[in-house]
């Protein structure tokens, strides 16, 4: 039998999460040769004939952050992220279960409408409330969270670090909006955002890390053009200047190990063995127990971990193009629509995210993306008419569905189609897709230490880790950067060239 070609590596990375690009980028501009193995769309988006589609369309406020900030400096694209990173610019629109705010992202605006929706009620005073523990504990965190006790594996499970944290930042029981009554429908509003710019349950969302959310979007909001699928790129680009590489057509048959470290991988179809020094896993572990990765090889306190995480909710993306003629007056940039319950649920679902945005190139003709978020069991049959069939309801989108050019989901398993439910042949045979939903992460039975950390780097393994949306869901992008900048460092050490620490006492 003719041997198998060993190709060797510092690092694979396993998954598409922004976390194992982020620790790819910086291992490979640390002098190490790294493959990237996605499992999936690397650039986050999917794809009907030549265009492309977002996976996630929610603003990137957390650009500047200080984990962030720290991973871009090192790259050397930390100029260019801060010139791009601006206020979207647009209206916002919240519509909520008995009212309307249509507002200019700017506080003055923000406040007119309140009053005018609640002129008795003391909205100026809870708000301003609100902004000063949002700004303090802002600042706390971006000491916290740029701090190098917690830029390391599992620097956020330290006693030392969470005692930092129990003792400067906001109890979990304070209200930050105590001036409203109970039942206010602004508490609903004020938290309308979590579902979308986060990967944890809003139910088990710390308060700080909720604070920094509210505060992040106050501050604009800020985004980014090309949004999430274009800081995508820049990382896998600067991957590729370096050592480093991706491949996306690779399956992977296993996972090998010996004496209790990984040592690489065998490939589907092919007889190359692929050697490595360390591995990350930058998605849910549990896409790939029983394949590649076998349960019984993990430590018991991990499959202990993993059988706590559950999914709460799931977000659901639905695209359209429609005729300028079926857009209403007025209706510009964003669109948040907050259920009646979602105070009383409080796990996001039914929040609906709709952003407007320059069309496919067709005159007359503007792109809609909408998110929404729904149940763990909830069937997506009927998603796409559900979802139309509100916006109609609350006058968001009324008489939409003749002006409607494509209708097209990711995840329902259904066509292409116009709003008479025509098949659009121009895409193609294939636009019937199952790509799986982003989750919103819940811990069985539990609170996530500070809100935010679920899984840790470790993996009880020695030289095999964990970076992902998984590792601190509550922080979102930020979180990302975090794990991703901590997981770089258990492979190859961060040199001292523009990285002192007085970068990170201020967003620059």
């Amino acid at each position: 039998m003719a041997s198998a070609t060993t190709n060797h590596y510092d690092l694979i990375v396993l998954g598409t999460d922004f976390a194992g690009l982020v620790a790819a980028a910086l291992v490979a501009r640390r002098g190490k040769r790294v493959l990237v193995i996605p499992h999936g769309p690397i650039d986050g988006r999917y794809r009907l004939a030549r265009r492309g589609f977002a996976l996630d369309t929610a603003p990137l406020v957390h650009l500047g952050c200080p984990a962030v900030q720290r991973v871009f400096e090192e790259l050397g694209l930390w100029t260019q992220i801060r010139r791009e990173h601006r206020p979207l610019g647009e209206l916002l629109h919240y519509a909520l279960a008995d009212h309307r705010l249509d507002a200019e992202p700017n506080d003055s605006s923000w406040l007119r409408e309140t009053h005018r929706e609640w002129p008795e009620d003391p909205v100026a005073e809870a708000w301003e409330h609100r902004r000063q523990w949002s700004e303090a504990t802002d600042e706390l965190l971006d000491d916290l969270l740029g701090s190098d006790s917690a830029l390391v594996p599992d620097g956020f499970w330290s006693r030392r670090f969470l005692a930092r944290v129990s003792n400067q930042l906001p109890a979990a029981d304070f209200d930050e909006l105590g001036p409203l009554t109970a039942g206010h429908p602004l508490r609903a509003q004020s938290r309308a955002l979590e579902a979308w710019l986060q990967h944890l349950s809003p139910a088990q969302l710390g308060k700080a890390a909720s604070l920094r959310i509210s505060r992040l979007w106050e501050r604009g909001p800020e985004d980014r053009s090309g949004g999430g699928p274009g800081l995508r790129e820049q990382l896998v680009q600067r991957l590729e200047l370096k050592s480093g590489e991706v491949k996306s057509n690779l399956r992977i048959a296993e996972i090998m190990h010996k004496r209790g470290r990984v040592t690489g991988i065998t490939l589907l179809g092919k007889r190359d063995r692929y050697g490595c020094d360390h591995m990350l896993i930058a998605t849910d572990p549990r896409r790939l127990i029983d394949g590649p990765l076998v349960a019984a090889s993990l430590p018991k306190p991990l499959q202990v971990s993993l059988d706590n995480i559950e999914s709460a909710a799931r977000r659901f993306v639905l695209h359209l193009d429609i005729d300028e003629r079926g857009i209403g007056p007025g209706l510009e940039g964003l669109v948040v629509c907050v259920p009646e319950r979602a105070i009383e649920t409080n796990e996001g679902a039914g929040m609906t995210y709709l952003r407007l945005e320059p069309g496919p190139g067709q005159e007359g003709v503007r792109s809609v993306s909408i998110v929404r978020v729904l149940g763990p069991d909830e069937s997506t049959d009927d998603v796409r008419e559900r979802i139309l069939d509100e916006l109609e309801q609350r006058g968001v989108l009324p008489f939409a569905r003749p002006w409607l050019r494509l209708i097209h989901s990711p995840h329902d398993g259904r066509e292409a189609t116009d709003g008479a439910g025509q098949r659009l042949e121009a895409f193609g045979a294939d636009t019937a897709l199952r790509v799986p939903m982003d989750p919103l992460y819940r811990l069985r039975g539990a609170a996530p230490s500070l809100g935010v950390g679920m899984l840790p780097h470790s993996s009880g393994i020695k030289n095999l880790y964990f970076a992902s949306r998984m590792t601190y869901p509550g922080l979102g992008l930020e979180g990302e950067f975090a794990a991703g900048w901590a997981a770089a460092g258990a492979v190859a050490a961060a040199g001292r060239a523009g990285l002192g620490r007085n970068l990170f006492l201020g967003r620059g």
